[in-house]
């Protein structure tokens, strides 16, 4: 063997040696990973066998499932799991995975107004409906109050141990703990999902809008009570899930009153600086076990402060916009500011993958979409994408990317 031979063997034994190695924590998909099929009111109660059917196509990898409080504790420390289980057993039975959250603002239980409880409520005139009228007397609590704060703490600590308990027919024991994967900071509420309380102006309309405002100043708010009372929910969240994600879904502009520290009523500020402080503690807390989402996945950019946290180690997701479809499926903003449910493939195409292209590995979808077969292959190739498995060149066509400043972002 001649020394140059030998010299040869000696550089690519070396060359193997310190060649770098595929790393399987780089390559897997986020533990997030997946489209997730949106549960909540007024389909929650119903377990329509037509979702049961969406939750079971390829391309839904799982079932956010909003809880709400008023219905699972109407008694003080008395439990009623009943609506709640039997989607968490349709995920489990069919191999999907879980995300779970317990809505407060509205679904507040009325028991925490009265003794000895003794939870501060503020009530305020507000109109649910953003095309017509929807009026509702809405009761919100004071929400940094102690005894509020500490009963919704409870309430989080007995749904991890009723997952952890929870038996399944022909399923592991721990099955449901094992799908749930994520879980929502929620408790400071409005009538959905995302961290908000009312914010409306008072109108002369028909439902004669209350001054927001005014009402939680007179309550004691602060940005910085709102701040306080988030980040508690977030530590009883992780203390009561451990191992498990949390998601917080924020919105853009009015989510809180532009009530100041001094208690004062100021310029409303976007993002509001509740919702930024919130963000600015949490994220670097949690990093990447912290998942911020936007409730309103659209044709645009997404909120400044959603892209900053994902810089900054949290994860990011969204939800599909069943808001601007006005819940006929997913709304996509067409020239001169138009506002409609998609018209074609592509542009649903385009929504999933803005999502995508932005570094979102979660997305929450609603039924309308998933049931409509025209979606099906922008769904297919999304859930491809998510899980690194390219489907090549049989990509829909794609629009466009429009031209929309997150400063005119919707919500």
């Amino acid at each position: 063997m001649t020394s140059k031979f030998k010299l040869l063997l000696v550089s690519m034994f070396l060359a193997l040696l310190f060649m770098p190695r595929p790393s399987s924590a780089a390559t897997a998909p986020p533990e997030e990973t997946g489209l997730y099929l949106y549960i909540g009111l007024p389909d929650l109660p119903k377990f329509d066998p037509h979702f049961c059917e969406a939750l079971s196509k390829d391309f839904v990898d799982g079932a956010l499932v909003d809880a709400y409080w008023n219905e699972i504790e109407s008694k003080p420390g008395v439990y009623d799991w009943t609506i709640l289980d039997r989607w968490v057993q349709r995920v489990v039975t069919l191999h999907k995975r879980l995300s779970i959250a317990v809505l407060a603002g509205l679904y507040t239980p009325k028991w925490l107004y009265s003794p000895p409880y003794s939870v501060p409520e503020n009530d305020f005139d507000y109109n649910r409906s953003s095309v017509g009228v929807s009026y509702i007397r809405m009761a919100q609590p004071t929400f940094w109050s102690p005894a509020y704060l500490r009963e919704y703490g409870k309430t989080m600590d007995a749904l991890a141990r009723h997952l952890h308990e929870m038996q399944i027919p022909g399923q592991p024991p721990d099955a449901a703990w094992q799908a749930l994967r994520i879980v929502k900071i929620s408790g400071v509420n409005n009538t959905t999902e995302e961290i908000r309380v009312d914010n409306t102006k008072p109108d002369n309309g028909p439902c004669h809008q209350s001054d927001a405002a005014a009402i939680w100043a007179k309550a004691g708010y602060t940005p910085n009570k709102a701040v306080s009372a988030l980040l508690t929910i977030a530590d009883e969240t992780a203390h009561a899930f451990p191992g498990k994600l949390m998601s917080v879904a924020i919105i853009h502009r009015n989510a809180f009153p532009p009530v100041d520290n001094a208690g004062h009523i100021v310029a409303p500020i976007v993002p509001d600086a509740a919702t930024t402080g919130f963000l600015n503690a949490a994220v670097p807390k949690y990093r990447a076990r912290l998942l911020v989402q936007w409730n309103a996945l659209w044709n645009g950019w997404a909120p400044k402060e959603l892209v900053a946290a994902g810089k900054s180690g949290a994860r990011i997701g969204f939800q599909m916009n069943g808001f601007m479809g006005a819940w006929g499926g997913s709304g996509y903003i067409y020239p001169h500011w138009k506002i409609e449910a998609c018209k074609t493939p592509a542009d649903f195409q385009y929504l999933l993958d803005n999502g995508l292209n932005m570094g979102a590995h979660y997305i929450e979808v609603h039924f309308a979409s998933v049931d409509n077969p025209n979606w099906a292959p922008a769904f297919h190739e999304a859930h491809a994408r998510m899980w690194g498995f390219e489907p090549g060149n049989n990509a829909s066509p794609k629009p466009a990317a429009a031209d929309l400043s997150p400063a005119k972002a919707r919500n």
